[in-house]
Formats: C-alpha cells, structure tokens, sequence
C-alpha cells in the first residue's frame, strides 16, 4: 500500500469519526483502531494478512470432499505411527530401566533370539536401507558430484 493509499484510508476513518452519528465510544473505538493499523500499513505488514488471508480462502474454495478425506487419511496415519513408536519407546524404556545391569554381549544376543526383537531389528535395518538407497539416488543425481 502506497503513501497516498495509507493517507486517504486514514482521511476516510478520520471523516468517519469526525460525522454526527457515531458516538464517543464509537469514535474513540475508531481511533484506537487507526492506532492499531497505522503500523501495519507503514511497514506493509497488512498487506501480508491480506495475502494470507487470501491464500486461506483459495484453500477452502479448492478444498473438496476427496481431499478433505484424504487429509484426514494422513493425519490418522501420522496420529497412528507417532502412538506407535511413542508407545514402543515408553515399554523399551521400562524394560531398561528395571534391569539390573546392561546387558552383556551375549545378553544381547540372547534378546536377538525372540522373535518380536528381531521383527523389531528387521524393520530398522529396512529403514536404514531404504534412507541409504535414498541417499544413494541423491548421490547419483548430484551434479557437484560432492
């Protein structure tokens, strides 16, 4: 918004306060009003609630039922994973923290004997080959070759 933007609004809200028919709380309700936006329009911060404004509403305009339920979809899905892990965690932690002494070497080997344990190992290191794999391709597509 524009010097001369700024000033007529402010002219306008002025002639609006100056006129008969509002009243003193309206009027002093008014000003603080100027007051408040006179900040935003000098550092053109209005501007961008606007825009947001705006982009919000584009929003709701495209927003139909499929994407609407499929948004709900995802966030069910990421709900369901955080629950997941969070819980897995809150348990392993329980069991670490009641043992007596950590484990030893062959400790550990015997915990790899239980099949929830090396269901648990197989999905890590999937995930860790998956993020490598991952890696790899960015690697590959890497121009700088670095």
């Amino acid at each position: 918004m524009t010097t001369e933007d700024e000033l007529a609004l402010r002219t306008t809200l002025e002639r609006l306060i100056d006129s008969d028919p509002l009243s003193e709380a309206a009027s002093a309700g008014l000003n603080e009003v100027i007051d408040k936006v006179e900040p935003l329009l000098a550092g053109g911060r209005l501007n961008r609630v606007v825009e947001l404004l705006s982009v919000l509403a584009d929003v709701v305009d495209l927003a139909d039922t499929h994407m609407i339920e499929h948004s709900m979809k995802v966030f069910e899905e990421a709900v369901d994973g955080y629950w997941s892990v969070s819980n897995a965690a809150r348990m392993a932690g329980n069991e670490v923290i009641h043992m007596k002494e950590p484990p030893s070497l062959l400790g550990l080997l015997r915990m790899a004997g239980k099949p929830e344990v090396r269901r648990g190992l197989a999905l890590i290191l999937a995930t860790a080959g998956a993020l490598g794999r991952g890696r790899l391709v960015y690697d590959s597509v890497d121009p700088a070759g670095a």
